[in-house]
Order: structure tokens, then sequence, then C-alpha cells
């Protein structure tokens, strides 16, 4: 009966390479099985030769799995006597404690995914540790693959823009993703949110696959029309759509070049006082691996116009280079790794009214090791941040970070 079972989880397993290259955003079931190995199972007695074999049960064309996977770990923030809410509140957190279910139709070329997170951090102002974590929503759509090099996905995803966000955590060489992604998060600094875009309530076309351009060069694209206000919001902020695309092209597993392009019209504040901000981004990325080397860089800017208020625009640029080389030993893989993230939050403005905008530049040192179990499901990231701000708002916030990840 084990064995039926172990048989029956690795089928499943199998199943959804196909939508893992359609999501392209490091989810999913082959996206999780991707980080450990599939373990061996013994041949069953196959029921036409062996009349004592079982007799098989008629197969459903879907296929579903549970999927998932828990972070935890420790982090402690450099103290610095100026700011009370920069390094006062290290200790032991709960990064992400994600479930998801995922299943397809072979036979009508459909699938579709629902996942949670059970540690999403909800907080209740700026630079202030208060706050506490709840359960919701990530992930909740269908797909459609008729053919090979189109597809269609409808619902609640993680759009296609830069490499950084569409990672999985698996994936990841340092415990945090790089510093223009997430921006500074609370307690670690001058709080500012980052250039990753959130889940979007939308369709996307994209291909079931790389799409083969001769040998091992592949294609793939992603387009997407979006509501643009974020993830789990009943209705559309303005009934102005905003736009996603991205194109990528693949030399085999050992390179890929990227790049994305956004526009999004969003109007915020509280009724009655609506305001119109309007986004436009572009990215470029790359990343080799060969021979046990990984190194990858990226390049994104997104410039926020204020059409109502008329104020300055507002340009977010943010690059980074990392780099890390894979030792396998007996029983765990050790992944050295160095990065080096740079984020403006202000690019361009110079000095306006007195405020010198380029104060606000960050550069982000990161050294670490990744070790992951070469069978079991778990890894360990081991990193230190050291952090450069210009003389006007230096802090004293160097960074330890020690994350454990388990997936299932």
């Amino acid at each position: 009966m084990k064995l039926q079972n172990a048989a029956f989880a690795l089928s499943v397993l199998a199943a959804f390479p196909t939508l893992a290259h359609a999501a392209r955003d490091g989810e999913g079931l082959a996206d999780m099985r991707r980080s450990r190995d599939a373990k061996k199972v013994e041949p069953q007695p196959d029921a036409k030769t062996d009349p004592k074999a079982p007799k098989e049960e008629p197969k459903s064309p879907w296929e579903v799995g549970v999927y998932g996977y828990v972070r935890a770990g420790y982090e402690n923030v450099q103290k610095d006597a100026r700011f009370n809410f920069v390094g006062a509140n290290n200790g032991f957190l709960l990064e992400s404690a994600r479930v998801g279910i995922e299943g397809g139709n072979s036979e009508y070329h459909l699938s579709f995914r629902i996942a949670a997170e059970g540690a999403s951090d909800i907080q209740q102002g700026v630079n202030t540790p208060l706050g506490h974590l709840d359960f919701r929503l990530r992930d909740a759509f269908i797909r459609y693959d008729p053919v090979p090099f189109l597809g269609i996905q409808l619902g609640q995803f993680k759009a296609a823009f830069a490499e950084e966000e569409l990672r999985g955590t698996q994936d990841l060489l340092f415990a945090s993703r790089a510093l223009g992604q997430e921006g500074v998060l609370v307690g670690r600094g001058f709080q500012q949110a980052g250039v990753a875009l959130d889940r979007q309530l939308g369709i996307m076309l994209s291909p079931a696959k790389p799409i083969n351009l001769g040998g091992e060069l592949h294609l793939s694209y992603f387009a997407t029309l979006m509501n643009g206000n974020g993830s789990n919001q009943m209705l559309d902020d303005n009934s102005k759509l905003g736009v996603i695309g991205r194109l990528e092209l693949g030399y085999g597993s050992y390179v890929r070049l990227g790049g994305g392009v956004v526009y999004n019209p969003r109007t915020v504040g509280t009724p009655p006082n609506f305001y119109d901000e309007n986004d436009l981004g572009f990215s470029a990325d790359a990343v080799v691996k060969f021979n046990g080397f990984e190194a990858m860089g990226q390049f994104v800017q997104v410039k926020t116009t204020f059409p109502t208020v008329g104020s300055a625009a507002q340009t977010k640029q943010a690059y980074h280079a990392q780099l890390g080389y894979t030792v396998e030993l007996p029983y765990v893989h050790l992944t050295p790794a160095y990065r080096y993230a740079h984020f403006h939050p202000w690019a361009g403005t110079g000095a306006v009214a007195g405020l010198d905008y380029d104060a606000f530049k960050l550069d982000y040192h990161t050294v670490g090791v990744r070790v992951r179990g070469e069978k079991l499901p778990l890894s360990l990231w081991l990193n230190y941040t050291f952090t450069v701000e210009p003389a006007a708002r230096a802090l004293d916030n160097n960074r330890f970070e020690a994350l454990a990840q388990i997936v299932f």
C-alpha cells in the first residue's frame, strides 16, 4: 500500500511540467519537485501478466496534488541608537507558510491552481513593527492550453515582469530577494517599497512550454492584461486596465535573457478623495548557469506620474548582480554566494526645494551560503548584509539572517 501511494504521488508530480513552464512563477508541484530528488519506487505487478496483481481502478482524466512550503528563521539587524525602529525587534520570524492545490486534465488541456499564504504580514503603519500575520489567498487561476505555443490563464496570479520576482523561494541564492525588489522592510532601516509587482487579477497569454527555435535555442512570451490594483481586491480601482509583457530567450538550461514592460494606470485614495497615478516601467535580466556556477544580473526602472495633483514624477531604479557556486558534497550541496544590490527610489530627481533626493539611494552587499539537502526537501540560508547609505541618511543597520525552508 505504501509503495502504491508513493507511485501515485510521483505520477502526480510528473504530470505538471507544462503548468510550471506556463506559470513561470516559481510555484506549483513541478517547481517544488526541482528542489529534491525523486525517490525510486519498486516496480509493481502488472495486472495484464500477473493474475495475482490487484486490478487497476479506472483512471480519472484529472490529476490533483498538494504542494507548499514553510520558511522560518532568525533575523538580527544592527541597532541604530538614533532611531528606535531600526534593530529593536530582532528575533525569530515566520516568513512563509504556503499551501496550494494544483491539478490538470490532460484530455481537455485544462489546469488550475489554488494557493494561500498563512504568514501574510499586515502592518499597522510605516516604520513601526506593530502588526500581525494573517491567512490570505495568493493564487487562484484556471488555464487552457489548446496548443503548445498558446495558452490562456485567467484569475489571480503572479504576472511575468522581472526575473528576481519570478524565481521560486527554493531557487534563491539568499534568504531575502534583492534590495530593489522587496525594498527596505520594517525594522531594517527607513522603510521603502521596492519595485516588485504584486499578484494581479487578470488574463495572460503564454505558451505551455518554451517554443523551440532550433537546437537548444528557445523562446517564451507572457502577455498580461490586468486590473492593476493588486491582489485580493473585489473590483478594479478605475475600470482602466494595465498591461504587462515579457519575452525570454534561452539556450538550453545554460542561459536565459529576459525583458519586460509594464503600464498601469492606477487610482488611489478613499472616497471622495481619489488620485490618479500612472506607472510605466521596464526590466532587463540575464541568468547564466554552467558547471555549478550561477550568475544573474537584473535592471528595473519604474516611473510614476501623478496627473491629479501635478507633482513631480517619481522614478524608482533598481539593479543587482549576484554569483554563486554549488559544491556537491555527500548528503548536502553548499552554495557560497555574493550579491551587490543598488536601489534609488528617487533616481534622477536630484535636489528639490532644499531636499537632496540622492540621499535616498542604497547599496547593499550580501554574502552567505545556501545549504541544501541532497535528498531531504530542506534548505538553509546563512547571510550577512553590509548596508551603505549616503552620509545624510547613514544608518547602523547591517543584518544577519538564518532561514530554513521545507517543501512538500
